[in-house]
């Protein structure tokens, strides 16, 4: 049973598609049977991102990057002040 855009169905049709009935809903029996067949009507969680990660993720922005490429270049040229403002920003 795989249902595409049921958000854009009319009820009676998405009623008919899903086998089921508006007001009475599922019978126990259907619903165990389906239970089987489908699983439980449950999202599975996504695993959440280590620390690591998410310092990492951080440094995937364009103009941070531009600003550690401006520090370095600042530290070449021996501007320790500028550096340090910079590396503060970012």
């Amino acid at each position: 049973m795989e249902i595409r855009e049921c958000h854009c169905l009319p009820a009676g049709e998405l009623e008919t598609q899903l086998s089921t009935h508006l007001e009475k809903g599922l019978t126990p029996e259907e619903a165990q049977e389906r239970l089987k067949k489908f699983g439980p009507n449950e999202l599975q969680e996504k695993p959440r991102p280590g620390f690591l990660q998410l310092l990492l993720a951080q440094f995937n922005n364009f103009l941070v990057m531009i600003l550690i490429v401006a520090a370095v270049v600042s530290l070449l040229l021996g501007e320790y002040v500028d550096a340090i403002a910079i590396i503060t920003i970012v």
